[in-house]
């Protein structure tokens, strides 16, 4: 792919930051929300509704940010690995918002008639999104420690193979 032209890659610089930004925020605002949901609303099941509303748009933000990263990355050049990386965490999205979490909103813990085994698998599956959740904001972070050492290198001169260009 050829490189972007240098009026357009200041402009393709500032979208990927500003992604970037966008979803490690939405990220850290949804897990202090969390946090304070269970601590606020008086029952869990109704903390567990807000909670479950909120997390289906962060997820589907994060699986669209993801591509659109994957994509910026490309077109500014930046490597595998910023490539690879986003399109990774955007299957995590998926795979949490089309799998996981739909899977623990089935079961519903307020039934006096819950079986014992559902409460298990409630437990386990909520575990699963939350590591999955969790790994994307850490992927998301790496991502960003990703792009900062490749600008880095860049304005030293540094070009992708780790030749010093003239």
């Amino acid at each position: 792919m050829s490189s972007p032209t240098s009026t357009a890659r200041p402009w393709l610089r500032a979208l990927l930051w500003l992604g970037l930004g966008a979803w490690l925020g939405a990220m850290g605002l949804f897990g202090a929300m969390t946090r304070v949901a269970f601590e606020v609303v008086p029952t869990p099941d109704v903390a567990g509704d807000l909670v479950s509303r909120l997390l289906g748009p962060v997820l589907l933000t994060g699986a669209v940010l993801g591509v659109a990263l994957a994509a910026l990355g490309a077109a500014l050049g930046r490597g595998w690995l910023a490539t690879l990386v986003p399109l990774l965490l955007s299957i995590a999205c998926l795979i949490n918002q089309f799998g996981v979490s739909r899977a623990v909103a089935e079961i519903q813990l307020s039934d006096p008639g819950l079986a014992p085994g559902l409460a298990a698998r409630f437990a386990t599956l909520h575990h699963l999104s939350v590591l999955l959740f969790s790994g994307t904001g850490l992927g998301a972070l790496v991502l960003a420690a990703i792009h900062v050492r490749i600008e880095a290198r860049e304005a030293q001169g540094i070009g992708p193979g780790g030749i010093k260009s003239a």
